[in-house]
Parts: structure tokens; sequence; C-alpha cells
């Protein structure tokens, strides 16, 4: 299944129904870590009762968590073969009652690294422990599970490397372009304008050179975050290479375009300090008719804008020459 690109979720469910059908009267949950806020989140328990489910929901790791919180805090296993008088279950024995259930078996979900992930757990409705056969079945199911989850966070790290800018996290050229072309070939929007900004920082190599390499960066980073911020969640960024970035937006009509020009202009265009250092951009855009999109194609609109973008830069190369 993981050869042939099952998806997560599908994966997950089918192990736990392939370990329940082994065990044949236990009930099974695959819970994930959050490692910012170290709580454990329920990724699949189809045969868990929903009140149960919620009540454990976000539950904190620690040594004395119930089955899967003490697993996890714990690095191994934990067998509760009777919640009732366990005292790690002090908290979540009523609910427990409520759930009718009377055991927990809870492993680790450790990947290759020994990075913690979660835990994989199975309940019964009576008390019982595990025989040397069902723990090796459950330790076997929480290692399968470790690997799905591995198999599935690489390939994000892959399309996160492939589609996004390490620095910016703004969408890199390619996927950009992608973007613009969906646009384009997307005829049944009904945004009256589409719009392409492009937008380069003036005076970029200047201020490397003055202020290192590493303020460089700082002033890319603060640039990608201000244009996410003024393209409220319906634009798409981009940082085409070195110090341009573009930001692709659609609009009503040309009242609420020159909104967000003008909102460009001062928030980036004459509005950048970092670290008291006052840094500018130049922008140019292109602003075309839904009706006419597709009379173009990507490269002429993204040459239209970055015409427009370099008239606006030696605009600003004249009035830095006058004010000398």
């Amino acid at each position: 299944m993981l050869a042939l690109g099952q998806e997560k979720e599908e994966m997950l469910e089918q192990l736990i129904d392939v370990t329940e059908n082994i065990y044949t009267d236990r009930l099974t949950s695959i819970m994930l870590l959050n490692p910012k806020t170290d709580t454990l989140h329920c990724a699949c328990a189809p045969s868990l009762p929903e009140c149960y489910n919620k009540a454990i929901e976000g539950i904190h790791i620690g040594p004395t968590v119930g089955s899967c919180g003490a697993a996890a805090y714990h690095r191994q296993k934990v067998i509760t073969e009777n919640i009732d008088t366990h005292s790690n279950w002090a908290h979540f024995k009523a609910i427990a009652s409520r759930a009718n259930l009377s055991s927990c078996w809870s492993v680790p979900i450790l990947s290759s690294k020994n990075k913690l992930l979660g835990t994989f757990a199975t309940y019964s409705r009576k008390p019982s422990s595990p025989s040397p056969f069902e723990l090796e079945i459950l330790e076997m199911a929480a290692s399968v599970c470790a690997v799905t989850l591995e198999k599935y966070e690489i390939e994000e790290e892959l399309m996160q490397s492939a589609t996004y800018d390490f620095l910016t996290n703004a969408y890199n050229r390619r996927a950009f372009c992608q973007k613009l072309q969906q646009e384009v070939d997307d005829y049944n929007k009904h945004d009256d304008y589409v719009a392409l900004f492009y937008i380069d920082i003036n005076n970029f190599k200047t201020i490397n050179d003055q202020y290192g390499h590493a303020f460089g960066d700082l002033v890319l980073v603060e640039t990608a975050k201000r244009l996410n911020k003024l393209s409220c969640d319906t634009g798409v960024v981009g940082r085409l290479g070195g110090d341009e970035f573009a930001l692709l937006s659609t609009f009503k009509d040309k009242n609420a375009f020159r909104r967000q020009h003008n909102q460009l202009l001062n928030d980036i265009g004459g509005g950048l300090t970092i670290d008291n250092v006052n840094c500018s951009a130049s922008i140019g855009y292109t602003l075309i008719q839904r009706c006419d999109i597709d009379e173009y194609d990507i490269h002429s609109l993204l040459c239209l804008a970055d015409s427009d973008m370099y008239e606006a830069k030696q605009r600003h190369k004249r009035k830095l020459m006058a004010s000398c």
C-alpha cells in the first residue's frame, strides 16, 4: 500500500483494521504527537466511542497520564490490565467507564531516528493482559505505523522544498509560474481583473555589502511577510529570484486594485524599516481584464510587470539623484 502511494488516512485505517481483525475483540487507536505542545491528538480510532476520543483529544504526555500519555513520555510500552484499579487512570476512569473500556495497552510510535511520533494503543471491554504474541502484534503495528508516518513526512518535506523558497517560504519561481498559468487557464472565475505585481528591492547589493548578507536575508523575509499580509489570503506570493518578488491578485473592480496598489507602495515601496535601516522597493504591475486574459501567456505577463517595475526603479534613481 505504501509503494502504491495510498493516502495516509486510508493507510492508518487499514492498519487499524488489520490489527483489530487479528485481535478480534479489541478497539485500536493511533494518536500523533504535537511536538510544540507535547500533546497527543487522535489520528485514527474508528472503533472507539466518539465521546471518548473527544475527552482525550489533546492530552499532555506525562509519566502518569493514562497509558498513551505515559507510553509517549517514557518511550516504552505501558500495559494497563485494569483501568479501574490503575493510578494512571484516576482522571480518566469516568469517561473510560462511560465508553465501556476496561484495559489499555499502549506502545510509542518511534521513527528510525528514535523521534517520538505518537502512540499505538488497543483497548478491550474487560480487564486483560497481553500474551507474548499480542505484544508482538502491537509493537509490529507501531513499527509499520512509524514507517508510514515517516514516508509521508519525507514526501511533505520534498514537496515543500520543490514548491517553496527555503528562506522566505514564498512560492519559488517554478511554483509561482504554475499558479500564474492556472490563473490564465481558469475561465470560470468571476473576478473582473487580474493583477500581477513585480517587486524589486532597491539597492539590494549595497544593503548586503554595507550591512551583511544576514541583514539582507532579514529584508527578504520581511518583504515576503508583508506581501503575504497584503495578499489577504487570496493572492499568491512568489520569490522569483534574488531580491525579486511577485504578487498575483484578482479584483472585482479597479478601486479594489488601487487600494492594494497603494498599500504595496506604502508598506513596501517606501516603508520597509528594519533595525532602524530604511529600505524601499520598486513596484511595477500589469492589470488585465479577465475577459482578455486568454490573449496573454505567463511570459508576456511577467515581462509587462517587469518592464513597469524597471520604469519605477528608474524614477526612484532619478529621485535620489535629485535629492543629492
